[in-house]
């Protein structure tokens, strides 16, 4: 394990004072999971995604118990369970899949794509078109990433501003707006990648125009306001989005874990703690630099957490999934 000191953004210098300021609560009894890096590459359970060697990118959501995943250039998604048997294919009748998002409220994955957002329902092998999100100019909106916690849903609408929507499940009311005014810091801020949270804050993967730096900023989770800036933790080479996206996923109250996706450099695994500042980068090994992790999302299951990856080999278009229970 390669364990590095907090980032710079180049533009500022590394001294006593992080740009991710530690964030202080008390909470008794916290549990808090402890990632080893070096096992969820030795003890994770692995399986083969076939046909799907042409993919450089899939979006991916899991439950307790199922792994959903596709998008790319496709409109067909594949359900698994968590030891990689193949349940269902299901044809989302739309141009790909842009984010997936598991609800417990609605115990449905939650599919976004071009124009439209859909719910799946596992159980009843179901798919079923939400009619209520309110799109003015369906040409030029897409749903680019989605985010569940309780009863809130959280969408990244791109937009040309891409705004941020609050929505209240199961009615998907919207109920707040954040405008892309409030989450750019200025012009030079391109576009988000990802939507996150842990019920505490609400993670957003950020990429800046210039220099293709990608960082990670939270949001207050009530009020939407920007509380942490985070650091460079990686560089791009400006592709669109869809190929080149910086994906996160929350591991508890106060970490995070951050990939960069294809070509963007470092090719590490990061771990970011907002209570503390503190960020750990874990690079791919010399001999599996052909190797990239293009997504990742966690679930629970009877209090035992679950780290989901999906890892890309340039080399070989060998994808697989890599399933890690602590």
């Amino acid at each position: 394990m390669l364990t590095k000191p907090p980032l710079t953004n180049r533009t500022n210098q590394l001294s006593s004072t992080l740009l991710i300021k530690p964030r202080v609560h008390t909470i008794l009894n916290h549990k808090k999971h402890q990632i080893n890096f070096e096992q969820i590459d030795r003890y994770s359970h692995k399986f083969n995604l076939l046909n799907l060697s042409n993919e450089k990118w899939l979006a991916m959501a899991s439950s307790d118990k199922y792994i959903l995943i596709g998008g790319g250039s496709s409109s067909s998604l594949r359900l698994f369970d968590l030891q990689g048997n193949e349940k269902y294919i299901i044809d989302i009748k739309t141009f790909a899949a842009f984010d997936l998002a598991w609800s417990n409220v609605l115990n449905a994955f939650l599919i976004a794509g071009y124009d439209r957002l859909q719910m799946y329902n596992v159980e009843k092998n179901q798919l079923t078109l939400v009619n209520n999100i309110d799109l003015i100019n369906k040409k030029d909106n897409y749903l680019w990433s989605i985010a569940c916690h309780g009863t809130d849903l959280f969408i990244v609408l791109s937009d040309g501003l891409e705004s941020v929507w609050r929505l209240s499940l199961p009615k998907f009311q919207r109920v707040q707006t954040l405008s892309g005014s409030e989450i750019r810091e200025s012009n030079s801020d391109d576009r988000i990648s990802c939507i996150r949270t842990n019920g505490q804050s609400i993670g957003m993967t950020i990429r800046q125009r210039t220099t293709n730096q990608w960082r990670v900023d939270l949001f207050d989770y009530n009020t939407m306001i920007r509380t942490h800036r985070g650091l460079t933790i990686g560089y791009g080479t400006g592709a669109f989005n869809f190929l080149e996206r910086c994906m996160l996923t929350p591991i508890n109250d106060d970490q995070w874990l951050i990939i960069g996706g294809y070509k963007v450099q470092p090719n590490a695994l990061t771990l970011m703690d907002e209570r503390t500042g503190e960020i750990k980068q874990t690079e791919r090994q010399s001999d599996k630099q052909n190797e990239f992790i293009s997504n990742i999302c966690t679930s629970n299951n009877n209090n035992q957490q679950i780290i989901t990856m999906i890892v890309m080999n340039n080399e070989t278009g060998q994808r697989q999934i890599h399933v890690f229970e602590q």
